[in-house]
């Protein structure tokens, strides 16, 4: 079995140093996993800019969705050595790494949205870690207006969520699912979508749907997270506070460089990333293992997340 030496993600606290983080960017883009990777695809390392040369190759081999959704990739095999390959530089990148919270108490988790059985699986995977590991301020559900599939809201039916016909809804289901007994305060917020509830100890839950900043594409993690920030639920006073943001493990590398750029760096905050393994959950109707194909696709992901954050700086 292939092994390579695990590298470390892009880490931001408030008042860290933009060059250190330049240095983690360019670590990891230059690692031996992302190496034997580009060589096990019979290309040439980049002699140039590293990340840009990386997203090109990453076009030409690793885009299955080709400007479309995760759930309607195009499907690939490959042979069982490019496999082990590829599994073992998802886990020396970070994408297989189940990370433990560092901290004992955050000011906010934030909760990622996405397909259905995403918001699932994440919105249990974080009130796990509420429950035994940290505790936090406040816990805020994030989603858009995409409209969900069909096998989405089969899914939804499944685990007795009614009709879920946006990831906001989907998202608004996991969260109650999730955490029992809660309270909803006050009225659906129409202009912004936002609903807050009060848990029985107290403690404070919103979901919300972020607006898209690009008409043509639904709202990416970028877009949730700067309009968290930006809402009543962000409050925008988030200088000096820690955020934990909550997701799959093999999305943990792109998403952590996208909070760093849209929440870390302009608020001034602590931003951290865990995930879970969708392969271990005790559900088996939720349970997925993940295909090579995926991880390349997660791996393109964070090399064009990691690019975007060095040109924030």
């Amino acid at each position: 079995m292939t092994t390579y030496a695990r590298v470390g993600l892009p880490r931001w606290e408030p008042q860290g140093d933009p060059a250190v983080l330049r240095a983690e960017i360019s670590g990891w883009a230059t690692s031996t996993a992302l190496r034997e990777l580009v060589d096990c695809f019979e290309e040439k390392w980049p002699t140039g800019d590293v990340l840009v040369g990386l997203a090109e190759i990453s076009a030409r081999h690793w885009d299955f969705r080709r400007g479309g959704e995760r759930a309607t990739a195009r499907p690939r095999e490959f042979p069982a050595d490019v496999a082990d390959r590829v599994r073992a530089a998802a886990g020396a990148l970070g994408l297989r790494h189940r990370a433990t919270p560092s901290r004992d108490r955050y000011d906010h988790v934030l909760i990622h949205g996405g397909l259905v059985r995403s918001c699932l699986l994440r919105a249990g995977y974080a009130a796990t870690l509420l429950d035994r590991h940290v505790t936090g301020g406040t816990v805020c559900g994030l989603g858009s207006i995409r409209p969900t599939t069909a096998p989405e809201r089969a899914v939804a039916a499944g685990h007795g969520a009614g009709d879920c016909p946006t990831e906001f809804a989907a998202m608004d289901v996991a969260v109650q699912a999730a955490f029992p007994g809660l309270r909803r305060l006050g009225d659906l917020d129409t202009a912004a979508l936002i609903h807050d509830y009060q848990a029985p100890g107290g403690r404070r839950l919103t979901v919300l749907a972020a607006p898209s900043s690009d008409p043509a594409r639904r709202a990416n993690t970028a877009d949730t997270c700067a309009f968290w920030a930006d809402s009543r639920v962000g409050a925008g006073a988030l200088a000096g506070q820690s955020v934990l943001l909550v997701t799959t493990e093999h999305f943990v590398p792109f998403q952590q460089a996208d909070a760093i750029r849209t929440l870390g760096i302009p608020y001034g905050c602590a931003v951290e990333t865990v995930g879970l393994d969708p392969a271990t959950v005790p559900d088996a109707r939720l349970r997925h293992s993940l295909t090579t194909a995926e991880y390349l696709q997660e791996i393109r992901s964070a090399i064009r997340s990691m690019g975007a954050l060095r040109a924030a700086l």
